[in-house]
């Protein structure tokens, strides 16, 4: 008898038709399928780390040769939005912005000088709050030739733990021909 329902269970069948088979049958039949179990996934220990991610509006991002900053007014920059996803907010403890890949000192600030509020959202300074965002412009106000921005913030969440974060590469669009380039 049991040789005439092991192709019930042979592996070209729909694994519901081997459920169907074994169920109906007596408990004579060893069971179905491929002999492989699968446990069920752990529940994750402690509770949930912050997760973050940003978007830009442009990238690459061209060269502007005004609207950048004051005492600088070309160079490249970008609406930017830090999204925090998975409901834990982050305090944010150290901002660096890098240039090529290294930090450059003209550009060391705190991240309550470049993100704030993001339109209708709540904000708290030197925070992305739960499922929340904070928003800014990143970029470089410059008159040297660079061709990446990074950004990198490190920080707490709300259940203690060390968040570190590394925004992808914002590509920097190349300078219009006639353009001084000053060395860095």
């Amino acid at each position: 008898m049991n040789a005439m329902r092991a192709p019930l269970c042979a592996p070209h069948l729909a694994r519901i038709a081997c459920l169907i088979a074994f169920v109906t049958t007596a408990p004579a039949i060893g069971g179905c399928g491929n002999g492989s179990t699968s446990a069920p996934s752990p529940a994750p220990s402690g509770p949930p780390t912050a997760s973050l991610r940003v978007t830009f509006d442009e990238n690459p991002v061209p060269f502007r040769s005004t609207g950048c900053s004051f005492s600088t007014p070309s160079g490249w920059y970008t609406p930017a939005r830090i999204q925090e996803t998975a409901g834990v907010a982050v305090t944010v403890a150290t901002m660096t912005q890098k240039l090529d890949g290294a930090a450059v000192g003209f550009l060391a600030e705190s991240f309550d000088s470049r993100f704030g509020a993001c339109s209708g959202t709540p904000f708290t300074p030197g925070m992305i709050l739960a499922g929340g965002a904070a928003c800014g412009t990143v970029g470089a106000c410059t008159a040297g030739s660079y061709s990446t921005y990074q950004l990198s913030i490190a920080g707490t969440d709300a259940n203690g733990h060390a968040i570190s974060f590394d925004t992808p590469v914002l590509q920097f669009g190349a300078r219009p021909a006639g353009q001084v380039v000053l060395s860095r």
